[in-house]
């Protein structure tokens, strides 16, 4: 089933049809196809009409179809005749009560922030396009007076790209200045009051600083609580938020029950299949797998991933982070040919939909490498080279999986005393991190210690020491002294 994304012309007229596809110039990325629609009148959610004598151009016989008109697929053929691709489709009814449910999810979430911020996250949170909703925000920023109503919920969405980005201190600075500011506009018992302290409190816990995290978590807890006394899409969050933060201190039965709530409560809020359900069916089954409930653990991962190929487009990177949560799981079972065989799987529907370039692609080959790399690491390293090869090739670049591809290969060669190749990758990723993130972002922190470990094992000790103290001040800059990593760097 397929649904308009706007209102659908149409003509009863083939011939009117035909004119407009022989206009376009054919590419070998896109092809013109003649849809073919068979439509009953009495269909409860299908609304179309005959505005052939409303319109300006005569003669098209034209048949208007409102918005959002779904749609079931019969057939998909060329016809050799007319020398064009031919999709036939019957108007219907089935899951409109699914659309239904997105517009009111939608209605209610424009009715929370104005259309110029929904725009924004929606770019970020349903399209995934993070880089475009940062340049966006940003040029809101700057367009914006400065006591323009929104610019509180500016700073925020600047913040939270920051944090998709993993750039925690301006995550940090930018949700500061959001709370700030709707601190003085808001009262205490306002949503984005609460927003804002979710969100702080979410930065502090990638800190490392759980106890500050729990408390700001509680604070934002404590305004839902006041304003939505039953089931809320924002409270709901901020519980699953606070059953993520006991999994990062192992207290799993509490998260179990923190999580558990907020899934049901996400069932009672959000359409049957949403992506935030999902996200809360894998945090439950990361839970049980720390317990090592591993076949439990790999149900829900499996529901996750499932949930998320129905609601989330096709190219989004979360497919290929949870694909890789299954396999780990297999590979953790000893179920080496069953995780391999999903991998082709998911690799041939990628190809078909994809194409042959895409950083999905290159995704998939990584986890594959990842998968077999103990046993057979030379196949493993051919995976890793078809995945590079693939990134090369991919418009726009995705630096970050090619950082990490370079990242797992060093890996790879180190363990098997190759420190020469092991070091060239490690330089490679620290070079594309250093041109795409901000200078003090974790990820070049962890390519400067993986330098200094491969210039270790080569014993150039001023140089391992060199790159461990960069790495240090940067791991300090961004974690409290307690933080695991800056006790390793120190050590």
């Amino acid at each position: 089933t397929i649904s308009t994304n706007g209102f659908l012309s149409t003509s009863r007229n083939i011939n009117v049809s035909l004119v407009f596809i022989h206009m376009n110039v054919q590419s070998n990325d896109f092809t013109s196809v003649l849809f073919e629609i068979k439509a009953n009148p009495l269909l409860r959610t299908v609304v179309f009409a005959d505005v052939g004598d409303r319109s300006r151009i005569k003669g098209e016989e034209e048949v208007l179809f409102n918005l959002n008109a779904l749609f079931k697929i019969v057939s998909v053929c060329f016809d050799s005749k007319l020398t064009v691709w031919k999709v036939e489709l019957n108007a219907t009814d089935e899951g409109a009560e699914k659309v239904e449910e997105y517009l009111a999810l939608s209605k209610q979430q424009m009715e929370e922030y104005t259309p110029l911020i929904y725009f924004g996250r929606l770019l970020m949170n349903e399209l995934g396009q993070v880089d475009r909703a940062g340049k966006y925000f940003n040029m809101l920023l700057k367009s914006l007076p400065h006591d323009h109503p929104d610019i509180a919920s500016v700073y925020n969405n600047i913040g939270i790209v920051h944090e998709e980005r993993n750039e925690l201190n301006l995550a940090l600075k930018n949700y500061k200045i959001a709370y700030e500011m709707r601190q003085k506009q808001l009262p205490s018992k306002h949503s984005h009051i609460a927003g804002s302290l979710n969100n702080i409190g979410g930065i502090y816990r990638l800190k490392g600083d759980f106890n500050t995290a729990l408390d700001y978590y509680q604070q934002a807890l404590s305004v839902y609580n006041k304003l939505y006394p039953g089931n809320n899409l924002q409270k709901a969050r901020t519980i699953e938020n606070i059953g993520r933060l006991y999994e990062d201190i192992e207290d799993f039965d509490s998260a179990l029950v923190y999580l558990s709530r907020a899934l049901d409560m996400y069932k009672h809020v959000l359409p049957h299949q949403h992506s935030e359900i999902a996200s809360c069916l894998g945090g439950i089954g990361y839970t049980y797998e720390k317990r090592g409930n591993l076949d439990i653990a790999l149900d829900y991962y499996q529901q996750r991933l499932n949930m998320e190929e129905q609601c989330l487009p096709f190219d989004h990177s979360s497919l290929s982070d949870h694909l890789g949560w299954i396999i780990d799981t297999y590979k953790k079972m000893n179920e080496i040919d069953k995780a391999l065989d999903l991998c082709q799987q998911k690799l041939l529907i990628q190809k078909s939909r994809l194409g042959e370039n895409h950083p999905r692609i290159a995704q998939t080959l990584m986890i594959m490498a990842d998968l077999i790399k103990d046993d057979n690491p030379n196949e493993a390293l051919e995976y890793y080279e078809q995945a590079l090869s693939v990134l090369e090739k991919c418009t726009p670049s995705d630096y970050q999986v090619t950082s990490e591809c370079l990242t797992s290969m060093a890996c790879l060669y180190s363990k098997y005393d190759m420190m020469e190749d092991a070091l060239r990758c490690d330089l490679k990723a620290l070079e594309i991190d250093r041109q795409t993130l901000s200078s003090d972002h974790i990820n070049i922190a962890n390519s400067l210690s993986n330098i200094g470990l491969c210039y270790e094992r080569m014993n150039n000790l001023s140089e391992a020491l060199r790159y461990f103290n960069e790495s240090l001040s940067i791991y300090r800059a961004n974690y409290g002294p307690e933080h695991e990593m800056v006790k390793r760097g120190e050590t």
